[in-house]
């Protein structure tokens, strides 16, 4: 979907990155076989599974916001690179987090942000918002405080923690391959969605439905609309948004050895 292409943020030679929320940690050891000569941290409230690593790789458990400026590597601009991905559910103040994020990014150094916004389009068109289903979801995000729309809202947020030069990319994620013809980079990642997304929100909606005093009946029902409504049908989609924004400060780096020069 995005011609393999994991990282978008103009990297140099960075010395140590950060991923937040690592989950299985492939995208950390990519990192780290990537960017050789960088100390590369993933950070997960969960265990990382066992894998092949490489030995610039190390994973962190806990809660990056508790972490930052109490564990030795998450001190105050000690980072090159900060990098998210599919945090929407996991994040319920994304103002605090990007703040605290930005605190450990050097100055001139770089946060990528990659999320969704949780809402579905048919031919470019919003087609979810009435689904009964998704109605309830965002009822019960707006009570736990997830933003389902983060995708679209992280630049703000970035520019509210001072980050500059703030980029979004935007990407299409079909249901099936009727965009193939037109991008055939979607082809893979749009037969995996239509097998699989509407069965993934499907036993989803018990658990982010959970405190909202639905019945087992409703939810049931729930459940049976949405895989109806997220079946493979031409035109379905997603978006999947990519922010990058970096600190500044490196100028004023530049400036005073100029003039030490």
């Amino acid at each position: 979907m995005m011609h393999n292409k994991s990282v978008h943020a103009p990297l140099a030679n960075p010395q140590q990155i950060v991923d937040v929320g690592c989950g299985t940690g492939i995208i950390t050891r990519q990192l780290g076989e990537k960017y050789t000569n960088a100390r590369v941290y993933g950070i997960d409230l969960s265990p990382v599974p066992a894998g092949q690593t490489t030995p610039n790789v190390e994973f962190i458990l806990g809660d990056v916001r508790k972490l930052i400026g109490s564990h030795p590597r998450l001190v105050d601009g000690s980072t090159d690179f900060v990098f998210s991905r599919l945090l929407v559910l996991g994040i319920t103040d994304w103002q605090g987090y990007v703040k605290d994020i930005t605190t450990i990014v050097r100055p001139g150094a770089w946060v990528e942000m990659q999320d969704l916004a949780i809402k579905l389009y048919l031919y470019g068109s919003h087609c979810s918002g009435d689904w009964e289903w998704m109605k309830a979801i965002y009822a019960a995000a707006e009570k736990k405080g997830w933003d389902l729309q983060c995708g679209t809202n992280i630049k703000g947020y970035m520019e509210e923690a001072g980050l500059e030069d703030v980029v979004v990319k935007e990407y299409r994620l079909p249901f099936g391959t009727w965009l193939a013809e037109e991008k055939p980079e979607t082809r893979r990642i749009g037969k995996h969605a239509a097998r699989e997304y509407g069965t993934l929100y499907y036993h989803a909606i018990p658990k982010m439905l959970q405190g909202m005093d639905y019945t087992q009946e409703q939810l049931e029902r729930f459940q049976t609309s949405c895989l109806k409504d997220m079946a493979g049908r031409e035109g379905l989609e997603f978006r999947y948004y990519v922010t990058i924004g970096r600190k500044p400060g490196w100028e004023l780096f530049i400036a005073v050895a100029d003039s030490l020069t």
